[in-house]
C-alpha cells in the first residue's frame, strides 16, 4: 500500500484504525498529498494580508506556515 497516512503498524494515520486500502476516501499517495498541500498553501498565499494574518493567528500561533 502506498498511502501517505499508512503507519508501520498497518493503521491509518487519518482515521486511526486498520487501513482499508484504496476504497478509503482518504487514500492518497505521498505525491498526491504533497500536491494537495501545495495547492492549499497557494490558496492561502493568494488571500489578502489581513485574512492571512487572521488564519495564522487562529490556527498557527501567529506564524504563516505557507
Amino acid at each position: 500500500m502506498d498511502c501517505f497516512a499508512l503507519c508501520g503498524n498497518g493503521h491509518c494515520g487519518v482515521i486511526g484504525r486498520q487501513c482499508q486500502g484504496k476504497p478509503c476516501g482518504f487514500h492518497k499517495t505521498k505525491e498526491e498529498q504533497e500536491l494537495s498541500l501545495e495547492k492549499a498553501r497557494e490558496r492561502l498565499r493568494s488571500l489578502p494580508e489581513h485574512q492571512q494574518d487572521a488564519i495564522a493567528d487562529k490556527y498557527y500561533g501567529g506564524v504563516r506556515r505557507w
